[in-house]
Parts: structure tokens; sequence; C-alpha cells
């Protein structure tokens, strides 16, 4: 099964194409138009929720081996579980088969904007759509066709593999594929996957543009033999391996980039080992500060792989504008924390070890060494013989503790922390100051990295905060003496975060169990009062900073760049002063709660209007109205108490109510609501009812009235019907 995705800005040019008459019917739709121009009026009216949204189009084909032969139910449900794994499940969509190929296939025209306004994220897509390609394969057993990764790979030549067979040695674009191939497997991140080739003897050489911002060719050069990523294939380019998953991240992988372009720069002035900056003998060419593409090579700024691209114009540091690098403050929640300098060597990160992570280790300019190494990249990638020699180990270790996905742990670190299942993660515009809301899970907070890495980047602030019932509370704006102080008193943080230098959030947890929302606002509140926390945060419903992500605030900013928020302490565990200080809360909610039960009661008394009948066998409603005579005679200020038991003790002596009917009324009717506690009211009215119903005097009273009847019976003689 092959899978094509476009992604595009008109819906009737698309819907044209697929309902053509001679080739195509609709066999799956959630729409009512059944034409182009029906189908794209509907499409429209979705758009509006999104009108700034430039691609809203999306536009695929499923296609079938050949020879394979599907029915068009065979065919819905394909593409049901496509649009499914793709995200598309509240989407408008039309699906339509066509016949015009040998082999069979579809199209699926869908809306990239739900029909509640939401845009779904293309994140990864096509990475995404090779999975589902797969599942799809093997569930209805449908032949299985190469994926992308295999099949966008450029065949060798008929001269290379001539030379191949002469020589008994593959070619060198069957080398770098080789190469390349193992090195991007499981690999994260851009300056993971120059280290893994450099380590294997391949120096790869990037095109970037936009001061750095954007990666946009690639190079690979392996024994003095320079081809372009597309000379490879597609999945060797600059763009086809973001698609594999190696992330390109700008204030990250820079470094890497700038440490690529200024060794090419060296080698062109012939000066790798004469102690001068490479980007100095740039600059005295007058190419150190150009405001157009990095690494562009011979003036050309149109991104293209080219051989030796980036060799003539290395990008200083403070050309245009100041590409963000990280807080070098501390090491948690840093996505690639460590910088390099002009030489190009990986320096070690300074700052406090509180933080719980070891500093990245140091290593050497120019990679590790080419020499007979390139089975370590095979190692790295997990796809060679481990049985490797020793000296190549410490390397190694360092390499992948250099690969690190700081901000991933950090993320984790706070998550697990908090310990609660479901999270609200919230993005606040940088344009429009609005808060964007996401309910997450664990798994999908951390899945979901990436994606707000690029809303980071774009100047947008990441915020998180548990969802549903907790024991947590947030005290914001705190400092380090503050936070010392609430220790020692015994409100350790179960995590503690630093939102900017020397300013710090404390999550508090008071209860391993759910906390009504009163509770913890009050419990928040008291907390920001007495420790001079920020008390317009303490609202038990305010979102702090996730670890791991640059806090966008202007005021925050040194030097041009943002600080990192870091997790540190999160041993994630109950405070130990919490029990007597949520007893304390409690007992003062207790008491408002009571007094506002009492007030609306005793409303509730003075507005009752009692059934104009005599005699009434319902206890509420005698409670009731003998209450309402009690309170005009006495006033609301009664002691209800003493008003409930004569209350209590007339209806006993009635015969007319049982106890337990007596005690329902009182617990259900009567204002005096001195506490909250569960089963409080009950069992005072219970105590109430039993007392009245067992004293002597009303005991007597029911057994005289029980001798009275029983002798009026007697008087009236036998009934008629015996």
């Amino acid at each position: 099964m092959i899978a094509k995705l476009v992604k595009g800005r008109g819906f009737r040019g698309a819907a044209e194409y697929d309902l053509n008459k001679e080739k195509g019917r609709i066999i799956s739709t959630n729409m009512a138009g059944q034409n182009p121009r029906e189908l794209a009026a509907e499409f429209g009216e979705i758009r509006k929720l999104r009108p700034n949204l430039g691609k809203a189009v999306l536009h695929v084909s499923l296609s079938a081996a050949h020879g394979e032969k599907l029915t068009d139910e065979q065919w819905q449900a394909i593409g049901q579980r496509y649009l499914r794994g793709m995200g598309f499940t509240d989407n408008q969509f039309v699906m339509t088969r066509h016949t015009d190929t040998e082999h069979e296939h579809i199209h699926i025209l869908a809306n990239r904007i739900t029909h509640g306004g939401e845009v779904v994220s293309d994140g990864q897509d096509y990475k995404r759509q090779e999975t589902i390609m797969r599942e799809i394969e093997r569930d209805f057993r449908l032949q299985r066709v190469a994926p992308s990764a295999e099949a966008e790979r450029r065949a060798p030549t008929k001269g290379e593999i001539e030379g191949a067979i002469r020589t008994g040695q593959p070619s060198a674009r069957q080398q770098l594929q080789q190469l390349a191939d193992a090195a991007a497997k499981d690999c994260p991140d851009f300056t993971t996957y120059q280290e893994r080739l450099e380590a294997a003897g391949v120096e790869l050489v990037p095109v970037a543009q936009l001061q750095g911002a954007k990666l946009s060719g690639l190079s690979y050069r392996l024994d003095g033999v320079t081809m372009k990523g597309s000379d490879l294939g597609k999945t060797y380019t600059a763009a086809g391996i973001q698609k594999k998953g190696i992330s390109y991240e700008q204030n990250r992988d820079f470094a890497a980039v700038r440490r690529s372009i200024e060794r090419d720069a060296a080698r062109a002035f012939g000066t790798p080992d004469t102690g001068v900056e490479p980007s100095q003998s740039a600059e005295r060419r007058g190419v150190g500060h150009d405001a157009g593409a990095i690494g562009a090579g011979n003036g050309r700024t149109d991104g293209r792989d080219t051989p030796d691209a980036g060799r003539d114009r290395p990008q200083e540091q403070g050309a245009g504008r100041e590409v963000q690098r990280p807080d070098q403050r501390s090491g948690q929640g840093v996505e690639g924390g460590s910088s390099r300098s002009a030489e190009g060597s990986r320096g070690t990160e300074r700052g406090r070890p509180e933080d719980g992570m070891a500093p990245l280790p140091a290593g050497r300019a120019g990679g590790h060494g080419y020499g007979g190494s390139r089975d370590r990249i095979m190692a790295l990638a997990g796809t060679a013989d481990h049985r490797e020699p020793n000296h190549a180990g410490r390397a190694e270790r360092g390499r992948a503790n250099q690969g690190r996905d700081r901000t991933g742990e950090a993320i984790q670190k706070q998550i697990n922390a908090l310990g609660v299942e479901r999270f609200e993660v919230g993005i606040r515009e940088a344009k429009t100051g609005q808060m964007m809301n996401r309910e997450w899970s664990r798994a999908e907070v951390e899945q979901s990295a990436a994606w707000l890495k690029r809303m980071n980047a774009k100047g947008n602030d990441i915020y998180i905060r548990p969802a549903g019932e907790h024991g947590l509370v947030l005290v914001d704006d705190l400092t380090a003496d503050k936070l010392a102080s609430m220790n020692k008193d015994g409100f350790q943080s179960a995590a503690r975060i630093e939102t900017s230098p020397g300013n710090f959030q404390a999550w508090v947890k008071l209860s391993d169990k759910p906390l009504s929302p009163e509770e913890r606002r009050i419990a928040a509140q008291g907390l920001a009062k007495h420790y001079g926390g920020d008390p317009n945060s303490a609202d038990s419903r305010h979102y702090g900073r996730l670890a791991g992500f640059t806090n966008q605030k202007p005021q925050h900013a040194r030097e041009g760049r943002q600080p990192y928020v870091l997790a540190h302490e999160c041993p994630g565990k109950a405070a130990t002063a919490a029990p007597e200080y949520l007893e304390r809360i409690r007992q003062g909610v207790d008491r408002v709660e009571a007094q506002k039960e009492r007030q609306s009661r005793l409303e509730a008394l003075e507005g009752y209007k009692s059934p104009g009948y005599g005699w009434t066998t319902d206890p509420g409603h005698e409670y009731r109205k003998q209450a309402q005579r009690l309170m005009q005679r006495y006033g609301k200020t009664a002691d209800f108490s003493r008003l409930d038991w004569m209350i209590a003790t007339d209806m006993a002596k009635s015969g007319r109510f049982s106890a337990d009917g007596i005690a329902g009324a009182i617990a259900k009717h009567s204002p005096q609501v001195e506490s909250r506690k569960a089963g409080h009211v009950e069992d005072y009215a219970r105590r109430t009812a039993e007392k009245a119903w067992n004293a002597p005097e009303v005991a007597a009273e029911r057994q005289q009235q029980a001798e009275q009847a029983r002798q009026a019976k007697r008087d009236r003689g036998p009934s008629l019907g015996r």
C-alpha cells in the first residue's frame, strides 16, 4: 500500500480531479455536497473558522500493489483507518475511488480544520503515514510495499555496479547511503546525526538559511568525494532527514552547522592547524557578516544541495538576528545545552549542580578522528557487531550523552513528580496573548514535545497544570530564601521549577488523595500570603511553567537570549506539614459552609406554604409547619437545637410518625447545622429523634393514645361486614 500526501490551499481543484466522471466516484463521505462546487462551498464554511491558515487542504491517494483487488467496503475501511491514524476524527472528508490506472487506488480529500475550529497537526505526517501504511498492510493482509525510507534511495549506476564487481568494494554513493542509514536509526536531532557520521569518517556539509533558522541543504563528503543529499536519494536531503524524525532546531543545532562551515572555510584557506580561527579567516574575506543564507556558497541563496556548500560563508554569531542559545546557568531542561567555541569544540555547561543533571562532556574539534572508525557508526545505530575495540567505548558514551534530549528529560522529571494521570498544557500565543489549551495523558505530553518545541521557538510560552481532581497546589513567584523557609516549615516542594533566574514556582503536594477546588484555593492563598508568593496565582486553577522550554517574557532576556525553565528538586512527595494544615483548612471550610447551609434552610422555612388540609402523615410537612410557627414566635435567631427537641417531642407524641421519619425530617430541614462534616447532621438528627421518642412522658402519651384508640374501637362494636 502506497500513500502520497499533498497539503494545498484550494478545495475546488482537488475535488474536480477526484470526482472526474470518467474515472472517479464517491464511496464514502460525511458531507452533503455531491459535486465539486457544492463540496468546495461546504469545505469553505468550516475554513472560515481559521481564515489565516494557508494550507487547509489534505489530499492523499492510497494505492494497492499491482494485481491486488479490493471491494468498496475494504477501501472504505482502509480510508477510515488512515484518517483516524492521521488525527482526522472530526473533519470533513470525501473518499473517491479511481479506476483509471492498473493499480487500484482511492483519493481522500479532507479539511485540516475540525468542526470545532482546531487544526490537525501535520507534525511528522510523512513518517506517521508510513507507519499507518505498514499497519494496514498487516491487518488487511495486503502485499507489503517498501517504505519511503527504503524506496526513495538512488540506485547505483551501471558504472558503479561494474566498479563494485571489478574492485570488490561498494561505490562512494553506496557507502554514504549505508553509513547515513545507520546514523539515522533512532536519531533524535541533527547534532547527533552529524556526530555519528563524523565518527564513521563522513563529513556533513550543511546549508542553512535565515541565520541558521532553517536547514535547507546537505552534502556528504567521504574520502575526498562530495555528493549532494539528492544524489543519494530524497531521504538524505535536509528535508528528507527531518521527515525521518531527525529534527533541526536553531538554538540547539546551529553550533554543529557552524562548526562544519568553519571547518570547510579553514580547509579552503589551508589553515586547519595554524591556530587562526576559521571565522577570523573568513571575516577577512568579507563574508563573516552575510545576512543571507549560511553556507550558500558562491552567492547562491536558493538553499539547494551543492557540493562543498558552505565553504565560503561562515556565519558569525553576531550577524543579523541573534541566534537564541540555551541559558548556561544549569543543565536541566536545556535542549542540547552545551556550547561550541569558534574552533568547533563542545564546551561543558557551567552551572549549579543541584538541578540533578550532570554537565555535558567536552569533545574535540572536527569530530573524533576518522581512521578505521566507520564501524562505530553501525554500533551507535545498533546495526553492527557489538564486539568492537574497547578504545572506542569512551568516545561513544560521550557522544551518546551529548545527544540526549534534555527537554524531554525535563518534561518527564516534572510530570513524574506531579504524579497525576492527565494534564492540561497551555500555549500562550505571543501575538494575541490568548491561551491554547490541550488535555493530554502523561505519554501524550512526552510525545508532543517536538510540537511544543516548535511552538516555543515561535515565541509562545508553554505552561502546564494537573487536570481533574488532585491534591496539588501551586505557589508562584518565590525566591530561594522563601523556598528554604517553606522546606524548614514542612512544606517541601513536590516539584521545584525555576522560571527565570532566581524566580521559582513550587508545586506542593498536600495529599495523595483529591482535594476540593475550595480546599486547594484556600491552601494556595494561605501559603502564598505566608511565604510572599503571588496571591493572584493562588486560585487552584493557575498554570505553572513547563520545564525544558524558554521563558519568552521580554523582561527576562539577557544579551538577546531567553532563559530556560529549569526543573530542580522533584521528589514528588507530599509535604510533611500538610495533614495538620489541611485539618485547619477543613475546619474553616466547614464553618463557612455550615453558615451558608443554615441561611438557606432558614429562608426555605420562611417561605414554606403549608397544605390546606389538617393532619398529615408526611414528617417533612409536619416539621416545616411547626418550625415556621415557632420561628414566628421566637425569631430566626432562636436556638434551633431547642426548637428541634420541641418539634420532635410533639411529633413523637402524636403517634403518626416513626422515629426514623422524625430523624429524616430534622436532617433535611433543620437550620441547626453546626458542621458540614460527613454524617454530622444525620447523627444529630438521629440522636434528637430517638431521645424524644424514648422520653418517658412521650412514651406514656403514646400508650395513652393507643389505649384510647382501642377503647373507641370497642365502643363502635363489630363492623357491619361481619
